[in-house]
């Protein structure tokens, strides 16, 4: 499975399609409007064309919300090592239609916490 950003500029990989998506309403996500497909982080290739991605971090400093810098789009986020679990999460929403439909979504209530 691949997806990359609009510009094609971030690319990213993994061995197999998820068997979900979660949507969470936190306050960032909800913002995002990402549908994240989690995988450990050894099972994902990250890749870019023209310059890496930036991201933005908040908080409790335990996850990396990444973007392209070129054209915008919310990529994928990782973990830090603040956070007691390793993993990198996939905006499937940068996958084709077909693909995202055809995958099940969790919603996930990260508001109450």
């Amino acid at each position: 499975m691949e997806v990359s950003c609009h510009c094609g500029n971030i690319t990213l990989k993994a061995n197999y399609k998820p068997e979900e998506v979660g949507e969470c309403n936190c306050s960032i996500c909800r913002r995002y409007a990402a549908s994240w497909a989690y995988y450990p982080p050894q099972e994902v290739v990250i890749s870019f064309a023209k310059e890496k991605s930036i991201f933005y971090i908040w908080g409790d400093k335990e996850v990396e919300f990444h973007r392209c810098h070129l054209c915008g789009c919310i990529t994928h986020y990782k973990t830090t090592p603040q956070c007691a679990s390793q993993i990198i999460a996939i905006n499937m929403k940068m996958a084709d239609t077909e693909l995202l439909q055809s995958i099940p979504v969790r919603k996930i209530d990260g508001a109450q916490y």
